[in-house]
């Protein structure tokens, strides 16, 4: 009996050796994981910002074009109907690429949120 208890403690020792010989590759491969799971998150984040800013950076654009040609409506020729077709068509124009920009942002919002959805799970994931 005495010998099976010892045994019987080997056993238990050996398994809780195994452990700790194994616990440092597992701790390098999780903390490889939270690195590789950082990385993409900036990545993600960069990329949504940069698009953002290109975003406003357009629209201000657009903005500043029909300012400018609001304030040169004498030189236009508004008055005219020729004039004030040739607007419309501007307008309609800048209409159709203010609606470009929106769609390109929802776009990215889709794909952003799906990327953030597929990390979160490296986050909320069990340490055990």
């Amino acid at each position: 009996m005495a010998g099976e208890q010892g045994q019987g403690m080997a056993e238990r020792s050996g398994g809780a050796t195994e452990e700790i010989a194994t616990r440092p590759a597992l701790l390098s491969a999780r903390h490889a994981a939270a690195a590789e799971a950082d990385r993409a998150l900036v990545e993600v984040l960069a990329g949504a910002h940069a698009a953002n800013v290109e975003g406003i950076s357009r629209l201000d654009a657009i903005a500043a074009e029909i300012d400018t040609a609001v304030t040169n409506q004498a030189g236009l020729a508004l008055d005219t109907a020729i004039g004030a077709r040739e607007f419309q068509k501007f307008l309609i124009a800048k209409q159709q690429e203010i609606s470009a920009v929106v769609s390109q942002a929802r776009e990215l919002d889709g794909a952003t949120r799906a990327a953030l959805d597929t990390l979160r799970e490296h986050y909320t994931a069990p340490a055990g």
